[in-house]
This record gives C-alpha cells, structure tokens and sequence, in this order.
C-alpha cells in the first residue's frame, strides 16, 4: 500500500523530473550529459550522505544502494571533478523520510536502464566508461527494486507513511531545484 500511495503522492513531480531530464534527446551531447550528470550530483549527494547516515533495516540493503560512487566514477571518466555536496537545508532525515528518499533514488535506476543503453547508442558511454550511474545495478536492477519494494511492504507503518512521502517529495523538489538549467 506505501508503494501506490508514494506513487499517486509524487506522479506530479516525477513527470516534472523527468521533463527536465535531457538525456534522451537525439542530439544529446558529451558536453551536456556531463552537465546533467554534474546537476544529478548536486542532488544525490547530500540526499544519499542523509540516507547512508542512518541505520537500516539489513532488509533494504541500504549500504549497496549508494549512488554516488557511479556518478564520481562517470564524471572522472568525462574528465569533470565532483564538488562537495552542499547540505540539505532543514534538520536531518528520520529513517521514514530516509525510505521516501530512497525511493526517488531507487526508482531512478529503472528508468537508467533504457537511458543507459540510449547512451551506449548515442554517446559511446558504456556503464565502464562514463555510464555507470544510469546503468545502475545492471541485470540485478529488477531483483533491487523488487527487494526494495518488499522491505518497504514489510516495515513501513501506515502511522509512518505521511512521513514517508514527505521525504519522497523533498527528494524529488531537490531534483526539480538541481535539474532546472539543465533543461534552461
């Protein structure tokens, strides 16, 4: 039940993410993914460092699900370093806040998936060299996401969700604020 009600509560914002993202344009361009890859940063980081901070039930496999790493590793191999994240305003993340933040992360690795062979086709990247964050798990994203889907089945609270969806949506209004001149 806390997965429809996260999806009916944020369908707004994502479909508002997802037109700002310009990665599977045609006439995407090296200079422009890396851009985008870059604004991506400045919204993972300090959501992710917020997430990694807090202890997990081992159900949701917190500590595998770490974002960053790609996107360092993508934005060296385009030749751009990665700035320190600039912290969230407001106070830390609870673990339900954390869990709506994880959401947003983790349903973008679905997507990445046809984003990341777009990119193979257009832009030579491959998940080795510049295309790793939109690759994500690879051929295990589905098992990740299903498992992520249980544990929040399992220990998501109805008492809990309001929260949940909050962090959910400050998550995705932190993509909107980081992708808005990208698409500019």
């Amino acid at each position: 039940m806390i997965m429809t009600q996260l999806q009916e509560a944020t369908a707004a914002q994502h479909r508002a993410v997802e037109a700002l993202m310009p990665v599977l344009r045609p006439d995407l361009t090296r200079a422009l993914y890396t851009q985008l890859l870059t604004q991506v940063a400045w919204a993972v980081a300090p959501l992710e460092a917020q997430v990694q901070a807090l202890s997990f039930p081992g159900a949701f496999a917190a500590h595998e699900r770490q974002k960053m790493p790609l996107l360092r590793r993508d934005l060296a191999a385009l030749g751009q370093a990665v700035a320190a994240p600039t912290p969230l305003p407001g106070p830390a993340l609870d673990l339900p806040g954390a869990l709506g933040v994880l959401y947003v992360l983790e349903g973008a690795t679905l997507g990445g998936q046809i984003i990341s062979r777009h990119l193979q086709g257009t832009l030579g990247l491959s998940p080795q060299a510049g295309g790793a964050y939109f690759h994500g798990y690879g051929p295990a994203t589905g098992a990740m996401w299903r498992q992520y889907r249980q544990a929040m089945t399992a220990h998501v609270t109805p008492e809990q969700a309001p929260a949940v969806i909050a962090g959910a949506q400050a998550a995705f209004a932190r993509f909107e604020q980081a992708l808005g001149p990208v698409a500019a």
